[in-house]
């Protein structure tokens, strides 16, 4: 039965993708554009002034952070595919880091709001 083990393993990660491609239609749906679209958008020069003039100092500059540390992460790996398993977890944490502190800003944005 070992040699089914990586039938499982494969039919995870399936579902992971699946579930990714149900999120990204769902945000397609939500604002009426593709992914990549939605994405450019919420990164362009325009929306992070907006950004800019509405955060607060600290919040804006935790923002950046963190949008810089994932546009490093992610520009340095092309294919995850192709890399060992010790980076495919260090990329792995790195992200895992970049959720949280994008989390918190999203968590303090709402507190900002209700309290405005």
């Amino acid at each position: 039965m070992d040699s089914l083990e990586p039938v499982k393993s494969f039919t995870d990660m399936l579902k992971m993708y699946a579930q990714l491609l149900d999120f990204m239609a769902e945000v397609e749906e939500e604002h009426g554009k593709r992914f990549d679209e939605v994405l450019k958008e919420v990164l362009s020069t325009a929306t992070l002034l907006e950004l800019h003039e509405e955060l607060p100092p600290d919040v804006y500059s935790e923002l950046m952070a963190s949008l810089l540390r994932l546009t490093t992460l992610t520009s340095s790996v092309q294919n995850p595919l192709l890399l060992p398993a010790t980076e495919k977890r260090r990329v792995a944490s790195e992200l895992r880091k970049v959720i949280a502190s994008l989390e918190r800003i999203v968590e303090k944005v709402r507190e900002l709001k209700g309290k405005g």
